[in-house]
């Protein structure tokens, strides 16, 4: 395997488009927006909500908190807008308070500004940046970010919600009316009587003899992708597993414990700053193969499985070679199959590296910034097939080798994507993996025919007389 650093402008999503994604995956969850109005068009657009700024907008809870460059923010301003248009939504429980670059320029006391909305509103207040703060000493590339950074820094920030693991962490009775007061406010009540109602099981820690499992993944949590998880869990649960859940849970009060003594497993490649989160908690951070692919997902329950204290790799073996005779007559389809990624999702490298598996030709897999460290495995397994990795790719060259190369399926982002049809390329656009449910054994059948309908779809173009 090659990698190479080009240094370019790759085409990538902003991270702005990434807030749509992250209010509408998480209904229980008020998301606001903080940045000029500039930003809050944008975030608007990318996100495809028509609304007015600092509205609620579509199905998503989010609202846009617009700042005047030409005035000077007071102390307390924006809680106090917050908390007039959050009476819309009494049922939230909890707040992502999005800081734009600018909001920060400009001199908004963010820290203070959170705590003043946590006492009024009585629900957690997490901040999420919007721009890369400081850059992982394991990744490398261009400055660019990914839109898939806001659900990396979201899923982070929402670990926080996770109760503690161990006995000797819970709050005792000072922490414990603290956290009765946050539950009590404007939006708590609702929220505290639901708490009740289920009894705190989340918060109940299991056995200290278990080493519990929780899965970390934004886009396979919730929503239509949720069956991915489901059926992960469900194939964790069979080895012998015991999945605690998912974070992001399905409740603000249904997040899994998490501390020493637990498990945690990033299910997508570019949750580095989560996976950090949660080990700072305590929790052990499996580093394996991402559960996409059949050998990824076998790879995945094996050492998890192992981390949680059970052995399972003869039975999974088995396993995965039954469902590679299953999927026999998708690898007939794109076996041999030349296929390029132009980068944009992150999803990149274990997409690449199971199409390898399954027989078709990879040319090259462009990503915007690369995380050497956090994706180990994943280049580890992929370098054994001789395929070019580029980073911070100029698309003006990757159109050049494109053109050059002729491959049989591109998958590009947005930016790309009509140059290359009009330019006669078969295209799959890389959204289309972000919900598409790809984690799992079943997740790896849905991939191949992602692949498939578009050389089907191709073919009969081809077989029309015009």
């Amino acid at each position: 395997m090659t990698i190479l650093n080009e240094s370019g402008i790759p085409d990538a999503l902003s991270p702005l488009y990434g807030v749509g994604s992250v209010c509408e995956r998480l209904p229980y969850v008020l998301g606001v927006v903080a940045g000029t109005r500039s930003e809050a068009h944008l975030a608007q657009t990318l996100s495809g909500f028509p609304a007015s700024p600092e509205r609620a907008a579509g199905a998503g809870r989010l609202l846009f908190m617009i700042l005047d460059p030409e005035e000077e923010p007071e102390g307390g301003d924006l809680a106090t807008r917050v908390v007039g248009e959050a009476v819309k939504f009494r049922d939230a429980g909890a707040v992502l308070l999005f800081r734009s670059r600018s909001a920060e320029l400009l001199g908004v006391d963010f820290d203070f500004e959170t705590r003043l909305l946590e006492r009024r509103l009585g629900v957690p207040v997490l901040t999420v940046d919007l721009f890369e703060r400081e850059r992982d000493p394991g990744s490398t590339g261009g400055p660019m970010g990914l839109s898939t950074d806001v659900e990396d820094r979201a899923l982070a920030a929402l670990v926080d919600l996770c109760p503690h693991r161990n006995l000797e962490e819970r709050p005792g009775k000072e922490g414990t009316e603290k956290a009765r007061g946050r539950l009590g406010g404007l939006l708590g009540r609702r929220r505290s009587l639901s708490l009740r109602r289920r009894g705190g099981r989340s918060a109940e820690p299991p056995g200290p003899d278990r080493r519990p499992v929780a899965l970390l993944s934004l886009q396979a949590s919730l929503g239509r992708a949720g069956r991915s998880l489901r059926e992960l869990a469900a194939d964790l649960e069979r080895a012998g597993v015991q999945v605690a859940g998912g974070i992001p849970g399905p409740a603000a009060e249904e997040f899994p414990a998490l501390g020493p003594g637990t498990v945690a497993a990033p299910l997508d490649p570019y949750l580095a700053t989560a996976a950090g989160a949660a080990r700072r908690r305590g929790a052990e951070v499996v580093e394996t193969l991402m559960p996409i692919g059949v050998d990824g997902t076998a790879r995945f329950i094996q050492d998890v499985a192992e981390a949680a204290g059970s052995d399972v790799r003869a039975g999974e073996m088995a396993r995965a070679r039954s469902v590679w005779e299953s999927l026999g007559s998708l690898r007939s389809r794109i076996r041999g199959k030349r296929i390029f990624f132009t980068g944009d999702t992150g999803l990149e490298v274990p997409l690449a590296r199971f199409l390898s598996d399954a027989g078709a030709l990879v040319l090259e897999v462009g990503c915007p910034r690369l995380d050497r460290r956090f994706l180990a495995p994943e280049l580890q397994v992929l370098g054994s097939g001789g395929v070019d990795v580029i980073e911070s790719p100029e698309w003006r060259e990757q159109l050049g080798r494109i053109d050059e190369a002729r491959p049989d399926v591109v998958v590009a982002g947005p930016g790309l994507h009509v140059p290359l049809v009009a330019r006669g390329h078969l295209c799959r656009p890389s959204l289309d993996f972000l919900g598409a449910g790809i984690h799992g054994y079943k997740g790896a059948r849905r991939i191949l025919e992602l692949f498939a309908r578009s050389l089907q779809r191709a073919e009969g173009l081809d077989a029309v007389e015009l």
